[in-house]
């Protein structure tokens, strides 16, 4: 599985995009209200930031697994599916990313 079925694969499967997104947004809006008015950011660069939040959370996930993965050469595919589910891993990002607090 390469990162972009495996990111299409988490929003299919799971809300913990959605989720991290919606948490990074906040933390975002929030270190944008403490800046000076003068240096706020506009909307467009606040979600820019957001997405590349989003997107390094997804690049460390996507690593952390496939160094844990075994892939059938012939299903690598499947293989990633079957880990995931087996593992429950799905289930444990949404509950640590609910948990998570950005500082």
């Amino acid at each position: 599985m390469d990162r972009e079925e495996f990111e299409t694969y988490l929003n299919a499967n799971s809300r913990v995009v959605a989720i991290f997104r919606s948490q990074a947004l906040a933390y975002q809006h929030s270190k944008n209200r403490q800046r000076a008015t003068s240096k706020r950011w506009s909307e467009p660069a606040v979600a820019s930031a957001v997405d590349k939040m989003v997107s390094q959370f997804i690049d460390n996930v996507y690593d952390k697994l496939k160094a844990n993965i075994k892939e059938n050469k012939f299903q690598p595919y499947e293989s990633w599916v079957r880990f995931i589910e087996t593992n429950e891993v799905l289930d444990s990002l949404e509950d640590s990313v609910a948990e998570l607090t950005f500082e």
